[in-house]
C-alpha cells in the first residue's frame, strides 16, 4: 500500500528488526519514525518495467522468488480474522476506517 498506509506502517514498524516493504512508496513520506526504531524501507518499483519493458525479466524473477517463499509457507500474508461477503461489504469498510482490523480485510466474491 502507499499514501497513508505507508505512513502509518512506518509508526508501527518493529523496533531493531521491522522492514517495510512497498510497490506504491510515491508521494512525500516522512522517514524519520523509521530511524526513530532503526527499521528498513524498500522500495519496489515496478511501474517503468511495466510501461517500458526494461527490466521486466528481473522483476519476473522477483515475483518467482515471492512464490517460490509463498509455497514455502515462509511468506504469507496477514489477514483479518473476520470475513466478509459482498452484501456486507460496508461493514468491512466500516471496519477498515475503524482501524481495528489486523491485516488485511477480505471480501469474499460468490459467482
Amino acid at each position: 500500500m502507499g499514501g497513508p498506509v505507508l505512513d502509518a506502517s512506518f509508526e508501527a514498524v518493529r523496533t531493531y528488526t521491522g522492514h517495510v516493504v512497498s510497490a506504491l512508496g510515491w508521494g512525500t513520506h516522512a522517514l524519520a519514525p523509521l530511524s526513530f526504531r532503526a527499521a528498513t524501507y524498500s522500495g519496489v518499483f515496478t511501474l517503468l518495467p511495466m510501461l517500458t519493458g526494461r527490466g521486466r525479466e528481473h522483476h519476473g524473477e522477483i515475483l518467482r522468488e515471492a512464490t517460490a517463499l509463498v509455497d514455502k509457507g515462509t511468506l504469507r500474508p496477514l489477514l483479518d480474522g473476520t470475513r466478509y461477503t459482498l452484501a456486507d461489504v460496508a461493514d468491512a469498510h466500516r471496519a477498515v476506517e475503524s482501524g481495528t482490523t489486523d491485516g488485511k480485510v477480505v471480501v469474499d466474491i460468490e459467482p
